[in-house]
Formats: structure tokens, sequence, C-alpha cells
């Protein structure tokens, strides 16, 4: 690569952006980046660590309930930045990040208000403690399997739907809102209806470990999703996704293996928190800055690419295998088709027939009515004669008006049978646009092995027997004699 390419091509990826401060230039190179990202990712792993060695529970209630209510806002900020956001870029995937906060920001309040053994307020009543502590931790799995579940969504699950996508706006979300608080509260009015999602000794239960499950899930692939996006173009927005949504999966794992009020506990609310606002900045900077928010669908482009060379490979096999006007086999394909079946036939001594089928009088059908009438005449005999015909016999169109047949698995009587219906079939009147056009066959038809052990042979006889019925008086059928 030449020296001035090579330098621009660093350029456009290690300067990222520029931030003055006492006159002196911090340049976000993209190793600083992303080492700084590995930092956010690993650093709460190494304090869970630590934690470890402090497993007494710390029952500040009221601390919590301020903690997560403070928590709830800046998800509803984010929720709203988001909107912002989007009314400017129209990226899909933005509004539902909007719903995404939205919801937890609802779902994380609800959790804040159930907290147990609160002294500032009680505004839900509980028959025991065990339900009181069961829907506590359900609004705080639930606030996280619904952000997940939204950053799961598609980018362009409804592409240029204009009539769906008028519904992306702050009335919507000021509608979901309402009704995710209506519901929530309704369903603490009557919390015997939620799952269980704690045993009597506070690990979680069966359920509880498959919706964190699922919720990891979701993040996983949407966090590869976002890795091959920053991989194929660096995006600082998508770069904040990936911590976050890495963010969250721990604050998942954590809570999964934790009981409340531990030292972990608590951690995995610091992480939650911390995710959405490396999110929040992430869009915010997308707002405010030069550099969107760009997502490169790297797995959805290999998927888009291979069903493209799917379909190429199958136009070029029906280019190659197919005649074009008719959709029979050609005659290549027919010779080599025959030629396995000759071996496999030969193998198995038993016997097959090949036709030799040209019409009768077509060529006063394109000389009276034109190509296009007589392509469509073409185009209706094929048809009859795969109606005629098993699905695992071959037909083929081999130039002109003339056609080939392999009857597999086939006696005399067979034949014979076949080729009547045949000759009968095609000798029908075919109207096309009002124009009456009538045809005939004649059909020659050779066996194997008693007319030829070779396809070469096998065409040549039935070519005579086909010849002989034209001499004859046409639109016939006749079995070519081995002493013929």
């Amino acid at each position: 690569m030449p020296g001035g390419l090579k330098n621009d091509h660093r350029r456009s990826f290690d300067s990222f952006n520029h931030f003055n401060s006492q006159g002196a230039h911090i340049v976000l190179t993209k190793k600083r980046l992303n080492f700084f990202s590995l930092m956010i990712i690993l650093v709460p792993v190494l304090i869970y660590n630590l934690n470890q060695f402090s497993p007494e529970l710390i029952m500040k209630p009221d601390l919590h309930f301020y903690y997560v209510t403070f928590s709830s806002g800046i998800a509803l900020l984010v929720g709203a930045a988001s909107y912002l956001e989007y009314r400017k870029s129209k990226v899909e995937k933005i509004f539902y990040l909007s719903i995404g906060f939205i919801g937890v920001g609802v779902f994380y309040t609800f959790h804040a208000l159930v907290t147990p053994k609160m002294t500032i307020m009680q505004p839900f009543e509980f028959a025991s403690a065990v339900i009181n502590i069961n829907v506590f931790v359900l609004f705080g799995d639930l606030s996280r399997i619904w952000l997940a579940s939204m950053m799961f969504m598609p980018d362009h699950l409804f592409g240029e739907k204009k009539e769906i996508k008028k519904w992306f706006n702050g009335y919507m979300l000021l509608i979901l809102l309402i009704l995710l608080s209506v519901l929530s509260y309704k369903g603490l009015m009557n919390p015997e209806i939620f799952p269980v999602f704690k045993n009597d000794d506070l690990t979680d239960t069966n359920f509880a470990i498959l919706i964190k499950v699922a919720t990891l899930q979701f993040l996983g692939i949407n966090a590869l999703k976002y890795y091959y996006s920053y991989k194929a173009k660096q995006n600082i927005t998508i770069l904040s996704f990936i911590i976050g949504l890495c963010l969250i999966m721990e604050t998942v794992i954590i809570f999964m293996i934790s009981k409340p009020w531990s030292a972990n506990w608590w951690l995995a609310h610091n992480l939650f928190l911390m995710s959405y606002i490396v999110i929040g900045l992430g869009v915010l900077y997308s707002y405010f800055s030069k550099e969107k928010y760009e997502y490169f669908d790297v797995l959805g482009q290999i998927n888009n690419y291979t069903k493209l060379l799917e379909e190429k490979n199958m136009k070029l096999n029906q280019l190659a295998n197919y005649d074009a006007l008719t959709g029979l086999s050609n005659r290549s394909r027919f010779i080599h088709e025959t030629e396995a079946y000759i071996h496999k036939a030969s193998a198995e001594n038993t016997a097959f027939a090949l036709m030799f089928i040209d019409l009768d009088y077509f060529k006063s059908i394109n000389d009276k009515y034109g190509h296009q009438i007589g392509d469509e005449v073409l185009k209706i005999v094929a048809a009859k004669i795969s109606n005629q015909i098993k699905s695992s016999d071959l037909a083929a169109r081999i130039g002109g008006d003339e056609f080939l047949v392999l009857l597999k698995e086939v006696n005399r009587v067979q034949i014979g049978e076949i080729s009547a219906r045949l000759v009968e079939r095609l000798s029908e009147p075919i109207v096309i646009n009002e124009y009456r056009c009538q045809v005939g066959a004649s059909i020659g038809i050779s066996i194997f092995p008693d007319n030829g052990r070779t396809i070469d042979e096998l065409i040549s006889v039935s070519d005579e027997a086909m010849y002989k019925v034209k001499k004859e008086g046409r639109n016939n059928y006749l079995v070519l004699a081995v002493s013929d």
C-alpha cells in the first residue's frame, strides 16, 4: 500500500475525536478506546471476585429505594434521549431502544416501591414477606429482559412501511409508559398472579433462572452482532452499545448467583445503572456529533449474500440444464441423466424405453400465426407430455418441435398405453387467443437393451422409428423391432 494511502487509512481508524483540556489535545485512538472498553467490562468482574471475601448482608432498604428510584429516572432520561435521536436519525432500532428504557423506568420504579422493610413508605401491602421478596425480584428481572428484548429487535423490522412507522412517535411512548404503569399497579393489587421467582432460601426458582438465561441470550446475540458491526466499521455509539450490553450481561449473571442484600447483589445494581449510562452517552454522542449511529449488519449481509448466491446458482443451473421456453430438461441434461440410468439398468438387468417425439404440422402454425403463438403451443405440448409420464421419468426438449422422453421401469404393454395417450392428447386442438391450432405427434420408441446399449444407439433407433411413422401417415407411434 502506498505511504500516503496507508497514513490516511491509519488516521481514519485511529483518530475518533479530540478533546481540548487546558490547551492540550487528548486523542481517543482505536487502541485506547478498545482498552478503555475492556476495562469497563472486566473491572466489575474483578470487583465481584473481591466481594466474594465479604459475604455479609448489607440490609439498607431505604438506600435501595432512593438508589433504584434515581436509576429509574436515569433510564427514563435515556429513553427520552433515544427518542430525540430517533426523530433526528429515523433509525428504527433507536426507537426500540427508547421503548426499552421507558420500560426499565417503569419496572425499576415499581422494583423500588416494593423494596422490603422500608421505613420511609409502604405503598403496597403483602400477605407475607415471601410474596414481597418475590415481586421485588420479579420487577428487577422484568426490567432487564424487557430492555434485552427491545435491543434484540431487528434494525429494519418494518423497513419502509409508513402505515406502521407512523406510530413511532412520542404519544406512543407516553401511552406505553401509562399502560405499563397501570398493568404493574394492577398486578401488585393481586400479587398471587405473578410467577414465583424466589425459593424460601432466597435462591432463584427454575422459572427465574429461565428468564435470566433468556435475557442473557438476547443480550449475547445482540452484543455479537454489534461487535461484528464495530469490526467492520468503527462507530463510538455502536461501541457504547457493546459495552452496555456486556455490563447488563454481568448484571444478570451476578444477580443469578447472589442473594438479595449481599455485597455482590449491590454491585449488580451499580453495573445495571452503569450500563444504561454508557448506552445513553452513546446515544447523546450520536445526537450531538457528526458521527452518527451506524450499524452494519455483517451477519445479515452474509445471509443476504448467501441467499443471492443460491438464487444465482439456481438460475445458472436452470440455464445449464433446462429448456428456457418449456421448462423441460435440455439435451445435455437428458443425455447425462440417461447415461447414468443406462449404467443402473445394466447393473440391475432391467429394461426401459426412450421416446423420440416430433410434432406434426407445427411449421404451418408458425407460418400462419407467428412464432409467439408457436411458442405457446410448445409450452402446452410440454405440459401435456409431463402430465402423461411418471414423476420419476424424464422429458426433454432437444430443439424446435422435437422432444425426448425416458420411460423408466416399463414393459411393452405400458409403453403402448403411454404412447397411445400421448398421441391422443397431443392431437387435441389447442386454442390460443382465439386461434385454433392443430398438431399431431409422430413417436418413435427404442427399448434398452434390445435396440441399443448406449444413448447414441437408443436415440438413433427411436429417431429412425419416428421417421417411419412420418412416412406411414404421421400422428402415431412405433416401437422398432430388433430385426428392423
